[in-house]
């Protein structure tokens, strides 16, 4: 009998037990989601923070480094704008620049100072050391010898004189003799501004032909997008900058071989 009651009564608290407790696992449950909850808009919070380190971040290092490089394939768009060309026009631009570094900025201390000197003829023009022989004599004579071309002799004398170079010719018979004044301090100086002078106008050279190129691309505007015009006047604007690069190494690198 007294066994019986005790199963009895084990069942009914069985059969109560998860009553008695519902109260208090709810109000556990509540607590549990209320502190997630607040969690979770700790992590939101944490989220958006690092999100705007990370964007100052990431604006600080564009700042210190260079953009990344466009290479459009120029075949894919000829028909809004031959790119090729227009990388050769601009490093024509920049070989013309080199011919007149050669040309103007020389220290006049070689025969070969006066290679690129064009002579004017009745049959032409050519220059002047495929019609004359030219030698050093010495540190500040030059001689040409014209017996070959005896008839462009003055035609030579000409050129040479106004070669821009200050120098002037002496003639005896077929024999110009070239003194060449002692190259000072002051003269090397005007030689060095002279370079900038030709570099500035090398580079607006060279804008011209960006700009040019830019007109073109703008002409497709309307049957390609807009992703695709900025696209290539960027790939435009880093070929210039490029080769004004190049021009402002040329011409420091000139600039010390004048001044030392």
């Amino acid at each position: 009998m007294a066994l019986r009651c005790l199963s009895q009564m084990h069942t009914v608290l069985c059969k109560s037990g998860p009553l008695l407790g519902r109260p208090a696992l709810r109000a556990h449950a509540r607590a549990t989601a209320a502190s997630l909850n607040s969690c979770r808009q700790c992590v939101g919070i944490q989220e958006i923070q690092a999100r705007h380190l990370a964007t100052k971040k990431s604006k600080a290092k564009s700042k210190g480094h260079t953009q990344a490089r466009v290479n459009v394939n120029a075949a894919l768009v000829q028909d809004i704008i031959d790119i090729e060309a227009v990388n050769e026009e601009m490093h024509a631009v920049m070989e013309s620049l080199k011919e007149d570094f050669s040309k103007t900025l020389n220290i006049r201390t070689s025969p070969g100072a006066l290679d690129h000197i064009t002579v004017v003829t009745k049959d032409g023009k050519f220059p002047l050391n495929h019609i004359g022989q030219i030698s050093l004599k010495s540190p500040q004579l030059i001689i040409v010898n014209m017996t070959n071309f005896p008839e462009s002799t003055a035609a030579a004398v000409k050129a040479i004189r106004e070669s821009k170079m200050n120098l002037n010719p002496e003639v005896d018979g077929t024999i110009i003799r070239v003194q060449v004044p002692p190259v000072t301090r002051e003269h090397r100086e005007n030689l060095a501004k002279l370079g900038k002078q030709i570099t500035n106008k090398a580079k607006d050279s060279l804008r011209r032909v960006r700009s040019s190129a830019v007109i073109e691309i703008r002409k497709s505007k309307n049957s390609v997008s807009e992703d695709t015009i900025k696209l290539l006047e960027k790939q435009i604007q880093q070929m210039a900058d490029d080769i004004t690069t190049e021009m402002d190494n040329h011409l420091v690198t000139k600039t010390k071989e004048l001044l030392g």
